[in-house]
C-alpha cells in the first residue's frame, strides 16, 4: 500500500471515530444540536477530500436513508429510545443519522477490505453494530427497553442485515478499483 492511502485510510478512520464521539458525546451531555452540527462538518471534510464526490453522496445518502428506517423500527419495536434531539417520537435524531453518514465515509476507504466480504461483513456489523449502540446507551444517549437481550439481538441482526446491503451500495458506487487517495495526499 503506498503512503498516501495508508495516510487516507488513518484520517477516514480518525474522522469517523472522533465523529462517532462527538455524536454520542454531545447527545449524552444534552448537546444533540452542536453535536449533529460538528458531525456534519466531518461528514463535508470528508467529501471536500474525496476525489469521486458523487459516487460517495450517493453512498451516503443511501446510507442515510437505509439508518432513517432501521433505528425508526427499533423506536417503532420500543427496543430503542433517544432522549435528545428528536425532532419527532416515532424517528432517529438528527445526531444519530449523522453516524450512519459517517460510517458510510468508510465504506470506500478505512473498510475497504471488506468489499466482496458479504458474510464477514454480516458477522462484523452485527456484533460491532449492537456493541456501538450498546456503548451509546451506556453513556446515555439511547436507551434500550429492560430486555438487554432482545434489544441487543435486534439491533445485531439488522446491523447485519445492513452490512451486506451497505457492502452492496458500496461496491455499486465504487469505481472498480481501490478508491484513490484523499486530495490532501499526493498519489
Amino acid at each position: 500500500m503506498n503512503r498516501a492511502l495508508l495516510w487516507t485510510k488513518l484520517m477516514n478512520f480518525g474522522l469517523f471515530q472522533c465523529g462517532w464521539f462527538i455524536c454520542v458525546l454531545g447527545a449524552a451531555s444534552n448537546y444533540p444540536w452542536p453535536a449533529t452540527v460538528m458531525g456534519c462538518i466531518l461528514v463535508l471534510i470528508h467529501l471536500a477530500l474525496v476525489r469521486h464526490r458523487l459516487r460517495e453522496s450517493v453512498l451516503l445518502l443511501l446510507s442515510l436513508v437505509l439508518g432513517l428506517a432501521l433505528d425508526a423500527y427499533h423506536i417503532r419495536t420500543g427496543v430503542l429510545s433517544f432522549p435528545f434531539g428528536n425532532l419527532h417520537p416515532d424517528l432517529p435524531p438528527p445526531w444519530i443519522l449523522t453516524l450512519w453518514l459517517q460510517f458510510a465515509m468508510t465504506l470506500h476507504y478505512s473498510l475497504a477490505w471488506l468489499e466482496g466480504r458479504y458474510l464477514l461483513g454480516a458477522v462484523l456489523g452485527g456484533i460491532s453494530g449492537a456493541l456501538a449502540y450498546w456503548a451509546g446507551v451506556r453513556l446515555g444517549a439511547a436507551y434500550f427497553s429492560d430486555d438487554l437481550l432482545r434489544c441487543l439481538l435486534q439491533v445485531g441482526v439488522c446491523w447485519s442485515i445492513a452490512m451486506v446491503i451497505l457492502l452492496k451500495i458500496a461496491h455499486l458506487t465504487g469505481t472498480g478499483k481501490p478508491s484513490p487517495p484523499y486530495r490532501i495526499f499526493s498519489d
